[in-house]
């Protein structure tokens, strides 16, 4: 409430006025605010007071006298004098805006003089603005400028907050109705369809929107469209809305989207979204979904969170009224058609075998024993056998677990999320599951229902989230040079193959790209790819990275301890880029984990079956590796089934137009640019470079050349600076840099004579040890010996480690 000890006398009329026109409650927000803009102009004598609200989701300003008509005006924050005290969230006072350089520069109207721009704040947020404007040049005073922050500002926040109370009382009152009306009615008899209709068009009216749909989850797994209920005409679109519905069943979680997309045609739902579950006894039987927030009396356009408690509050009784009639369709069926009481045991079992074969993961009905009594389709798929061979056998037949699951069956114990084996008709397969016991009457353990899924299934699940995006093929890859072509072919036939593939080359020539298109183009571009740098994981984490952990395998772990890569992979890909990087240790267990299939996380003993595909990349020399002792021949062997060699693009002649032809259109796309193409003379340069970082450096330097130019077409001067190859080389230097060859020839020898001697002094002052060498230049250990290598210093390295240890 606005304090009356800032409000002088003349303005106590002011005041009183406002407050009555806050207690009436206007026909809607705008019109109040509009005449409290009314009442401030009268009594204060200027020519105009606007009133803007904040709009929070697009961050402007709203003048809510024109907000109901044809064209609103909105305004930027920091746009003109009103937008930039909303920016500085500071009241700003113009008394001649045609003299002041803010105004000139922001571009105000030049019909008002003088402007006094005061932000709405509550609390420390931005609400609006209020702004007054005379025509006549006017000072306005301090008091006056005092008046309008402590007594309209809070004015208008009073009038805005208690115009949204009264509304959503109202809306409440108006929900809360008709979920009575709609319990009645779901209580009247009707039948399923009938009842769904009426629940999906009474929940679009209670929350205001424009669309529902109600899914319920059938036989075979999948979500079925039970009803739509829409307020458009025709033939309705529901991807979207299938989409998100199939997420909150998977996850058993609601969620609330704004803004899904910005596809207005006709016939589109889902610019905004609810959705939420329909759950009984903590099992997902389908999901309710509205669609496209429809205006409300507050102005909000946009579903909240009190949308979706309404909507929780309303799936409980849904999914309970769901499940009564079907139950109760299927009984009055079968007293109709069968009379005896064996035939209507025999239809209860079959709706319990019903409810087994709906869900999408495998499940076993074991009792305390261990003896199986009941399969579903899914798990009888997965063991790949006949029910009349699972059902009556023991549990232990077809799951390999540590510690066995009679253990869990005797204790009647559970577990979420556990990695077990089973043994399939074709070979074991590694399962993500979970056990839930079932007790007597007396709370005993009398079996346990087991479900499972296989982690290829987990793995693409998972893949959604932190995948790469596979979006490579063997069409993406530029270039048409023999070497090329050459090389594409190799690539295309390994990815035919399930074997092991090492990609070499140097940095830049695009390794991961030929990854991502063999596993595109092979049996396992169905599964997920990940891709893991094993230059970029800490020493220390990499294992746990690669083959996962077990609860309380070391500080910090995980209480349910985490799946490795392999697992996440199994049934795709794995790329393990610079693999050359590993550490020794991990070597050891990664060359375990090709020749055997199988992986055991840190701190755990059990042998967990993988089944993926590996790629692995370095841009090092394993051979030479080898011979130095940095890496296991024996390891090396088993990644090189398949080697495929990336030529840089030195050797790939005909190549560079390709690229900087590709380059300049992506990156002038991009910049909003016309480019026509590139000047003989900028060609012939980069022709008579060695490009020693590759495809990436040619990418980087058109980059460089398309933001710098402003012409239509790239020339050396929007080019970067790089050195040209030595005069010997095939290629010729260009005359326009046979001057400055010379001179720049001799400063990159000095410069790398003087890298070369820092790297030297490092490995001296660390007696050898890289690690350490690295941390004193502040770069990672792989980096630092690739500079090694470069300046031929690996051979130091085991000299000072052999004096440091004498």
């Amino acid at each position: 409430m606005p304090r009356s000890d800032y409000i002088p006398t003349a303005e106590q009329q002011l005041w009183r006025d406002a407050l009555a026109l806050i207690a009436q409650t206007p026909d809607s927000l705008h019109a109040g605010v509009a005449r409290l803009a009314d009442l401030v102009r009268e009594h204060l004598g200027v020519d105009r007071c606007d009133i803007f609200l904040l709009d929070p989701r697009l961050d402007e300003l709203i003048l809510q006298q024109l907000q109901d008509t044809d064209r609103p005006v909105r305004m930027k924050i920091g746009a003109g004098i009103t937008g930039l005290a909303a920016l500085q969230r500071q009241t700003l006072h113009v008394p001649q805006m045609a003299k002041d350089p803010r105004s000139v520069e922001i571009g105000d109207s030049p019909s008002f003089s003088s402007i006094l721009a005061v932000p709405i704040l509550s609390g420390v947020d931005l609400a609006g603005i209020v702004n007054l404007q005379t025509v006549a040049t006017r000072h306005f005073e301090e008091q006056e400028t005092i008046f309008v922050e402590r007594v309209i500002c809070p004015l208008v926040l009073l009038l805005v907050n208690a115009w949204r109370s009264h509304g959503d009382l109202k809306q409440r009152n108006s929900q809360i109705q008709a979920l009575n009306e709609l319990g009645q009615a779901m209580n009247s008899g009707l039948g399923l369809d009938e009842s769904l209709e009426l629940i999906a068009s009474r929940a679009a009216e209670t929350l205001s929107a424009r669309g529902s749909a109600i899914r319920l989850l059938v036989s075979d797994g999948s979500l079925a469209l039970a009803t739509l209920f829409t307020l458009e005409e025709g033939k309705v679109d529901t991807t979207y809305e299938k989409r998100i519905a199939e997420f909150v069943a998977a996850t058993g979680e609601p969620i609330l989207i704004d803004d899904l997309r910005t596809d207005d045609r006709p016939g589109r739902l889902g610019s905004s979204l609810v959705s939420v579950p329909l759950v009984l006894e903590e099992r997902v039987v389908g999901t309710l979904t509205l669609m496209d927030k429809m205006t409300t009396a507050s102005g909000r356009r946009l579903f909240s969170d009190d949308d979706v408690s309404v909507l929780f509050a309303l799936s409980s009784q849904i999914a309970a009224e769901i499940e009564d009639i079907r139950l109760t369709s299927r009984l009055q069926e079968l007293v109709r058609s069968e009379r005896q009481q064996g035939q209507q045991l025999r239809s209860l079992y079959n709706r319990s075998r019903a409810l087994l074969e709906s869900i999408s993961d495998g499940l076993l009905a074991i009792d305390r024993e261990g003896t199986i009594l009941e399969a579903n389709t899914v798990a009888r798929r997965i063991l790949g056998r006949r029910a009349e061979e699972i059902e009556g056998g023991l549990v232990s037949r077809f799951v390999d677990d540590n510690p066995p699951l009679s253990r869990w069956l005797e204790r009647g114990e559970q577990f979420s999320s556990r990695v077990i084996t089973l043994l399939c008709r074709d070979g074991k397969v590694a399962a993500m599951a979970n056990l839930q016991p079932v007790y007597d009457e007396e709370q005993q353990p009398t079996g346990a229902v087991l479900t499972f899924r296989e982690m290829g299934e987990v793995g693409r699940l998972v893949n959604r989230v932190i995948g790469v995006q596979r979006t490579f093929t063997f069409d993406d890859i530029l270039g048409e040079s023999p070497v090329i072509e050459k090389t594409k072919e190799l690539a295309r036939v390994a990815a035919g193959t399930a074997s092991n593939i090492l990609i070499q080359g140097e940095t830049g020539t695009g390794k991961e790209v030929f990854a991502q298109a063999i596993h595109n183009a092979s049996a396992f571009s169905e599964g997920p790819f990940l891709a893991i740098n094993c230059a970029a994981l800490p020493r220390d984490l990499i294992e746990s990275e690669l083959f996962g952990y077990v609860e309380g395998a070391f500080t910090g772990a995980s209480r349910k301890g985490r799946l490795g890569k392999f697992e996440l992979a199994s049934g795709g890909t794995i790329f393990l880029d610079e693999i050359g990087e590993i550490p020794a240790e991990v070597q050891v267990k990664l060359l375990r984990v090709l020749q055997e299939k199988a992986i055991v996380r840190v701190g755990g003993d059990r042998t967990i079956p993988v089944d993926c595909r590996l790629i692995a990349a370095t841009n090092r020399d394993l051979h030479r590796a080898v011979a130095e002792g940095v890496f296991r021949q024996d390891l090396l062997y088993r990644l090189d089934v398949i080697s495929i060699d990336v030529p840089p693009v030195r050797e790939r002649q005909g190549d560079l137009p390709i690229f900087v032809a590709r380059f300049l259109e992506t990156f002038a796309e991009r910049n909003g640019k016309v480019i026509e193409g590139i000047a003989p003379e900028a060609l012939a340069r980069m022709e008579a470079y060695d490009w020693p970082g590759n495809v990436r450096e040619v990418e980087n330097v058109i980059e460089h050349a398309v933001a710098m130019t402003r012409q239509r077409w790239v020339t050396t001067e929007d080019m970067p600076p790089f050195r040209a190859v030595a005069s010997g080389s095939s290629t010729a230097t260009p005359p326009d840099l046979e001057a400055t060859s010379v001179g720049l020839e001799g400063a990159v020898a000095r410069h790398e004579a003087a890298q070369r001697a820092m790297y030297l002094e490092a490995l001296k002052t660390s007696s050898g040890d890289i690690n350490q060498a690295a941390s004193l230049l502040g770069m990672s250990r792989a980096t630092f010996y690739r500079h090694l290598r470069k300046h031929g210093l690996k051979s130091i390295v085991s000299r000072m480690r052999r004096e440091a240890h004498n």
